[in-house]
């Protein structure tokens, strides 16, 4: 069951980002990280296995074989039908597999991006005056003392 939904999972990611031109798919590089959100959070693990299902549910009512066997086009279809039928679920899926994707170091490298942090290196934030806190200091504590 488990090998089942990781393989259908990776046929979906695929569909939402294929591979082309030089880029992996999407079922190559987020499977790990969608799985490991699913598994760090019980909602979005509900989300999927519910998801899920509703996509085989799909897949089987349109071509009768499930989703994979299905062409590019018919796969589309068949998500489009779940985007409008399980809206938090593919809201949840997309920002994971989006998340996992293009933060991965293999496509952030294929974009001729910098891996490393944003900051410190090379992105100074301008200097600010501290905020006048003295009215703040002046009127004391607010709250009561337990």
């Amino acid at each position: 069951m488990l090998e089942a939904r990781r393989n259908l999972l990776a046929v979906v990611l695929d569909t939402l980002v294929p591979a082309s031109a030089g880029f992996p798919g999407a079922g190559a590089i987020a499977l790990d990280h969608v799985l490991a959100a699913a598994a760090a959070s019980p909602e979005v693990d509900a989300l999927l296995s519910d998801g899920l299902s509703a996509v085989d549910d799909a897949a089987r009512a349109a071509g009768g074989v499930g989703l994979a066997p299905l062409g590019q086009d018919d796969r589309e279809r068949v998500l489009r039908r779940i985007e409008q039928s399980h809206p938090a679920f593919f809201d949840s899926l997309v920002r994971c597999a989006y998340d996992g994707y293009y933060s991965h170091p293999t496509i952030v490298a294929r974009l001729g991006l910098d891996p490393g942090p944003l900051h410190p290196r090379g992105h100074r934030l301008a200097p600010e005056e501290p905020p006048d806190l003295a009215r703040v200091i002046a009127r004391g504590p607010i709250y009561r003392r337990a």
